[in-house]
């Protein structure tokens, strides 16, 4: 009743009858609302003895209820027996599909002549993407990287109509809120809507944007504060099982969310986010690399991927875009110029910039700063790019990053510094939060010249 209440389609059937099947599914796909079909079952049904036992649930049948179940069925008692009307059906049936996707093909490629479509198309289904235009940052401005998040998504979004969306009721903070003024919401009366109002709902989000993943045709992005992605979590796992190309907007991504506190200050969430196998967390240093991100994350046909941005302005990186969209497609790479160093500092995010006001503290020492956006893209280069960026021997090297500091140690070393935050923030302006935790420039560079004398 609660989902007729919500306007479904909804029907309940026996869910051993084939013919109700059947019947259900035709009319749930005539029907211009979501459906919903309840199958009313009972566990191990048709066996001799154990219906509705609820440890068939789990288990094999016992090779004793095997037999009875067989004998009572009328099955020969061979193991693995398949009848050859199963067969023939299934041979049938794969020749009837096959027909179906021969037609599909035809289909698209009559499609294609249509230079429009075949733009749409290729862009789509294609490992790059061609022909878009992305948006210009002014170089040393100060902008959040969340508002850059917005700006990339309004050009990338003239240009693909392939892109949907929306967030979880925070389209002013996660600046999605242009996206939804300008293309409308989908409703049933506005079906050409590309705004999904998913309201306060994070985990329904990611699951809906599994689903549109896995349909195909459309490229689904929402957004919310990274501190909720722990809502996500389990549909964040299953697109990453189901290779669900997805865009996850995570907003507000460390103290320097300042007054809200520590329940809103994200402190575990990358390293939790980095724990789940093909997904690809990215969180850009600046504005430019935003941009690469959002459109290497389009790019990832097999991967869902997650951007944490920051709620504060971080100043724009001294560098062209072909250099910032060459370094994230490889993960990380080095945003100095500096051969043969003795410190290398590895920086994500807001704290890349840090790194950098910290190499000019240190210029008595030949200091490397590497931006790491992602790790996993960059987990995939091959081990010559890698031991020449951060090298195993030599250099010391120092990892900036406003959260725990679990996992750094894979790329430090043994003697090497994890500068992070490895206890739960507190209510204050952002900028008295980084004095008291250590995330300023002299602060990093005493902690590491404290450092680098005890390893003399």
């Amino acid at each position: 009743q609660v989902f007729e209440g919500f306007g479904w389609h909804v029907q309940e059937i026996d869910g051993h009858n084939h013919e109700e099947i059947r019947e259900a599914l035709e009319k749930a796909q005539v029907v211009d609302r979501p459906s919903l079909i309840i199958g009313k079952t009972i566990m191990a049904m048709g066996s001799a003895t154990m219906e509705g036992d609820y440890e068939t649930h789990g288990a094999p049948l016992p090779l004793d209820e095997i037999a009875k179940t067989k004998e009572k069925l009328g099955l020969p008692s061979e193991p693995f027996y398949l009848p050859n009307e199963v067969i023939s059906h299934f041979q049938n049936r794969f020749n009837s599909l096959k027909e179906k996707v021969i037609d599909w093909n035809e289909s698209v490629s009559e499609s294609c002549k249509d230079k429009n479509f075949k733009l749409l198309w290729n862009n789509t289904v294609k490992e790059e993407l061609d022909n878009i235009d992305l948006p210009v940052f002014e170089r040393g401005a100060s902008i959040a990287t969340r508002k850059a998040f917005g700006t990339t998504l309004d050009e990338f979004a003239k240009q693909l109509p392939s892109l949907v969306g929306g967030s979880a009721d925070l389209e002013p903070s996660n600046y999605t809120g242009n996206f939804a003024s300008t293309y409308g919401d989908f409703s049933k009366d506005n079906r050409l809507g590309r705004n999904l109002a998913f309201g306060v709902r994070e985990f329904p989000m990611a699951a809906a944007m599994n689903g549109i993943a896995l349909h195909g045709g459309l490229i689904p992005f929402g957004g919310t504060f990274l501190v909720f992605a722990d809502y996500e979590r389990p549909a964040l796992r299953l697109g990453a099982i189901q290779n669900c190309r997805v865009i996850h907007e995570f907003t507000h991504d460390s103290f320097w969310v300042g007054e809200d506190g520590p329940t809103h200050q994200p402190i575990e969430h990358a390293m939790a986010l980095r724990a789940i196998p093909n997904l690809n967390v990215f969180r850009p240093a600046d504005a430019q690399e935003t941009t690469a991100c959002f459109k290497m994350s389009i790019e990832q046909k097999s991967s869902p991927n997650a951007l944490l941005l920051t709620r504060q302005g971080v100043k724009v990186l001294d560098q062209s875009m072909e250099k910032t969209i060459d370094g994230v497609s490889k993960g990380a790479y080095e945003v100095t110029n500096c051969d043969n160093p003795e410190l290398i500092l590895l920086a994500t995010g807001s704290e890349v910039g840090l790194a950098m006001e910290v190499s000019q503290l240190m210029q008595d020492k030949k200091v490397r700063v590497v931006s790491m956006p992602c790790w996993e893209i960059y987990e995939k280069q091959p081990e010559d790019y890698k031991s020449l960026l951060i090298p195993k021997r030599g250099a010391m090297k120092v990892s900036i990053e406003a959260g725990i500091t679990m996992g750094w140690d894979k790329y430090i070393g043994s003697n090497g510094l994890s500068i992070g935050l490895d206890h739960y923030g507190a209510s204050a302006p952002g900028k008295d939060l980084a004095e008291e935790f250590g995330f300023t420039a002299t602060k990093v560079e005493a902690k590491i010249r404290e450092h680098l004398n005890k390893l003399l």
